[in-house]
């Protein structure tokens, strides 16, 4: 396969990945509006830890579980960053 069709793969898949992201962090800030009028934290350490365990034993290709373990905790890092903004 070329490099030019790799290429437009990844932007294909890039393409999905900002849709999803858009749709997370919108349902992210719902759920700080929720936590803020109900005095509740943003952490909810106990919820992070089973999201990342539940998620990690999805892994179909396990070589890529530190990276995707290492993704999503950058991802929840942002949704809490902007829990914190609402």
């Amino acid at each position: 396969m070329k490099l030019d069709e790799l290429r437009k793969q990844i932007n294909e898949i890039d393409q999905e990945m900002l849709k999803l992201f858009e749709k997370r962090m919108h349902v992210a800030k719902s759920i700080g509006e929720y936590k803020k009028e109900n005095n509740l934290p943003v952490l909810d350490k106990n919820r992070e830890e089973a999201l990342m365990n539940l998620m990690k034993s999805k892994v179909e290709d396990k070589d890529l579980i530190d990276l995707y373990a290492s993704f999503l905790n950058h991802l929840m890092s942002l949704s809490k960053d902007y829990q914190h903004e609402v």
